[in-house]
């Protein structure tokens, strides 16, 4: 996909170009978005845009912008949780983080201001963003608020922070390149299905292989631990009386060995793969082969070789 690596030195550039002159800090700060390689989101809009038929370079814009609004959504996101060591909330300071993370908001909308687009994609694109973004924070406030404690709530959260965040990028990257409606949707519903299946294998991530304080010992519901909840098994009271007295925290390492017992990791897998089967047949009437392609193997690729796990999970 050569066609798609030599997109990346421009989105590097937008970004770079975009960055205030007077404002060294801000410089720094955004600079992980200028280094190699570049953050694999930023393939998403391109990739759209070239299998609904456009020329991906149209779309660099978009990529940049909707790359510079997740950096600010991470910073926001580490500044709530506060549980990895090293980030920038913990070098500059609570106060110093959130200016930071508002200011690279707006650099988005900077970016995306200065796309050569004709004005009627480039209005459309801009408030499909800002619609995403308030679906996104209102998602946000429902994690923080604690609300997400049953499977339904579980799904409604993740769609709207996650899935919804994926969606905007396929589709404004389609609208880039086509005005049909069915495969601007078609990318969006790619996007989507994306979304559900990283977060789940962030969810899996954070309570067997994390990179700081796992769910678990922040007292957070998850899908591993609804799924503890909700299948029938001979721990299962023991799992909701804990939940229930507000105990996940001091018991982690039991609820981590009770999920583990009902080969929770297994459930999981399964439930990402049906999110790729789903995104996969969405994107399948997009005419362009190669930019479907590409979709295709972000979404095959973040699963390594777990298709081998398959006969072991479900049938």
């Amino acid at each position: 996909m050569d066609w798609l690596k030599s997109l990346y030195p421009e989105v590097r550039k937008i970004l770079r170009d975009s960055v205030p002159d007077y404002w060294p800090g801000l410089n720094y700060v955004s600079s992980r978005l200028f280094e190699e390689p570049v953050i694999p989101e930023a393939m998403l809009p391109l990739a759209s845009c070239k299998a609904v038929n456009g020329n991906p370079k149209d779309a660099v814009h978009v990529s940049a912008a909707l790359l510079t609004l997740g950096m600010s959504v991470r910073i926001f996101d580490d500044l709530f949780d506060q549980d990895k060591s090293g980030e920038l909330w913990e070098q500059v300071g609570p106060e110093r983080a959130w200016n930071y993370g508002s200011a690279i908001h707006n650099l988005s909308f900077e970016i995306l201001n200065r796309a050569p687009l004709h004005h009627a994609v480039l209005h459309r694109i801009n408030q499909y963003i800002i619609d995403s973004f308030f679906y996104l924070a209102a998602g946000q406030d429902r994690d923080l608020s604690g609300v997400t404690k049953t499977i339904e709530e579980y799904w409604l959260t993740v769609e709207m922070k996650s899935a919804n965040i994926y969606a905007t990028a396929c589709a404004t990257g389609a609208m880039v390149g086509t005005e049909n409606d069915e495969l601007i949707h078609a990318c969006g519903v790619f996007g989507h299905h994306l979304g559900f299946a990283i977060q789940i294998f962030n969810d899996m991530e954070s309570i067997w292989h994390p990179k700081g304080i796992t769910d678990l010992k922040r007292g957070k519901i998850t899908l591993p631990l609804l799924y503890g909840l909700t299948r029938n098994h001979s721990e299962r009271n023991e799992l909701e009386y804990i939940v229930k007295s507000n105990q996940i925290a001091s018991n982690s390492e039991q609820i981590k060995e009770i999920l583990d017992n009902i080969d929770t990791k297994s459930f999981l897998i399964w439930t990402a793969l049906k999110e790729r089967e789903q995104a996969l047949k969405a994107i399948s009437i997009c005419p362009d082969s190669a930019g479907r392609e590409a979709l295709e193997s972000f979404i095959t690729g973040m699963f390594g070789d777990i298709d081998s796990l398959l006969p072991k999970v479900r049938d």
